[in-house]
């Protein structure tokens, strides 16, 4: 054994050693940079992104990957190369080719994103998967049920007046982001889960909130990091790190909680609300008639409760912001809503749905600070090349877009990062109508803060409901003003997996002014 050691440390072996691996690395760039499949499409891009993933890695780690791929854009255009075997593309045609059917499968980001290591409908990569979950639980945001949720949802809105009026007063600002995630798991709970937690009402912060945002650090961590450092990370005896990897069975302990409270019964008649629990724990594989295992729809769950927290409560945290720094757009959707209120009730969804600058306004923050502006991977399955934006793109390849990044195109939306509602609607005879000239059609090309195609956003109904309500309840009963703290700065976009003010937080003044 001596023996081999002391032949191994021999100069002439080590110099060998050295120029076998530094062959193998240079070969690997050159392949990478020259002579790859991919390589000879000449797919413009800086150097550095052709020979490792290692930029896209760093700049997941900046929160920065959707800004950093915005600034590829504009500097290399409408294709641009982002990693050894990964390509984005700007063009709004291209993109709905790519997400507009199951023809190519989510990337490998996604599989990390499971609750207890079992699939869910957003992030599976299994075509079959996904049609199975969303089967069972498509049926909680038809219209007429949205109806009936609006409804359902009326005291929520009160009780948020009432907490807000109370926390307010003496001019004592709040921190809508928080405020926003609690609120969004009450309304998760009266609309899909059959539960009323009133965590508003009782001024109480379920456990979940906590969850879903450590979940959130941990899926950046894992998808950052390589497989060793993650798991050094994991074993340092930190308690803040202890927290966000304990987050997953945090989450999955609550889904489960919710399981067993569910009773296992029918599925909802058509002019009830329906519980996606309950949907879960009936529904029976078509084919084999088995149940769908407990820790699956556990899973899915936990995906509902984190897209329905942080998603909309980002979403709605922008919204009250730009209401009070733009007073003007403060003014106009109050205007908007006292008429309606003369003609019906400010929380039926469907009077919410026909004030064009109250959805214009909704639409403009969704445009500018959609909070799933994530790189959206898709990969080119296995045989011929496909033909995109002009290029042979090989199989294997991944592909796609971040909403945010057609959602900024200057050519579509003069500055682009300022949230104007007036892009999408005028005044016609002394009121708000939407805009229907030739520009329209592809700035709603451009516009797809939900997704595309069969993997769009299965709960888009009950988010731009439970907006158009929070907004229409919190504009009718405040005044909202800026506090010192909150600026464009604070409020600038980062990515820890979804877009989110810098500052994780929000404050604002609330005055009562009814």
């Amino acid at each position: 054994m001596d023996a081999v050691v002391s032949r191994l440390l021999q100069p002439d072996v080590a110099v060998g050693a050295v120029v076998v691996v530094t062959s193998a690395v240079v070969g690997q760039v050159l392949w990478n940079l020259k002579f790859s499949p991919l390589a000879r499409q000449n797919i413009p891009g800086p150097w550095y992104t052709a020979i490792s993933d290692f930029w896209y890695g760093w700049q997941g780690v900046r929160f920065r990957r959707v800004m950093a791929i915005d600034d590829l854009f504009k500097e290399y255009g409408p294709v641009v190369r982002i990693g050894p075997n990964s390509v984005a593309f700007l063009d709004s045609q291209v993109i709905h080719e790519i997400y507009r059917t199951y023809a190519h499968n989510k990337g490998a980001f996604f599989e990390n994103g499971t609750f207890g290591g079992k699939p869910n409908s957003i992030m599976t990569t299994d075509s079959a998967v996904h049609a199975r979950f969303r089967r069972w639980h498509i049926g909680a945001f038809r219209k007429d049920r949205m109806r009936l949720t609006a409804n359902a949802l009326v005291e929520q809105m009160d009780d948020l007046v009432e907490r807000l009026t109370d926390d307010c007063a003496g001019g004592n600002p709040v921190d809508v982001l928080l405020l926003s995630q609690i609120h969004a798991l009450d309304v998760l709970g009266i609309s899909i889960l059959n539960t009323k937690f009133q965590q508003i009402r009782k001024r109480e912060e379920h456990p979940a909130i906590k969850y879903h945002i450590d979940w959130l650090f941990d899926l950046a961590m894992r998808v950052a990091l390589s497989g060793p450092l993650y798991n050094i990370m994991k074993a340092l005896p930190v308690k803040r790190l202890r927290e966000i990897f304990s987050a997953d069975a945090g989450m999955c302990a609550f889904a489960g909680q919710l399981y067993d409270e569910t009773p296992d019964v029918p599925p909802a008649e058509k002019d009830e609300m329906m519980s996606i629990v309950a949907a879960g724990k009936w529904h029976r594989d078509p084919v084999t008639g088995e149940a769908t295992p407990k820790a699956e729809v556990s899973s899915e769950m936990g995906c509902f409760v984190l897209a329905g927290i942080d998603t909309a409560s980002v979403s709605q945290t922008f919204a009250l912001y730009e209401l009070a720094r733009q007073p003007k757009i403060y003014e106009n959707v109050r205007a908007e809503l006292r008429a309606a209120s003369k003609h019906g009730n400010v929380y039926d969804g469907d009077l919410l749905r026909s004030l064009p600058y109250l959805n214009a306004l909704v639409k403009e923050v969704l445009r500018a600070n959609g909070p799933a502006s994530l790189f959206l991977e898709r990969v080119i399955p296995a045989g011929r090349p496909v033909a995109l934006a002009g290029y042979q793109i090989p199989a294997g390849t991944t592909v796609g877009c971040t909403p945010r990044s057609t959602a900024l195109r200057e050519d579509l939306f003069p500055d682009p990062e300022l949230v104007n509602p007036e892009r999408w609607v005028e005044m016609k005879d002394g009121a708000w109508a939407t805009r229907n000239d030739a520009t329209i059609a592809d700035m709603n090309a451009a516009w797809w803060p939900f997704g595309l195609g069969v993997r769009a956003c299965v709960g888009r109904p009950l988010a731009e409901l439970q907006m158009l309500m929070t907004t229409a309840a919190l504009v009718s009963a405040f005044r909202i003003d800026l506090h010192k703290s909150t600026t464009p700065d604070s409020m600038s976009a980062m990515e820890i997996v979804v877009i989110q003010p810098k500052a994780q937080q929000c404050l604002l003044h609330f005055t009562h002014t009814l």
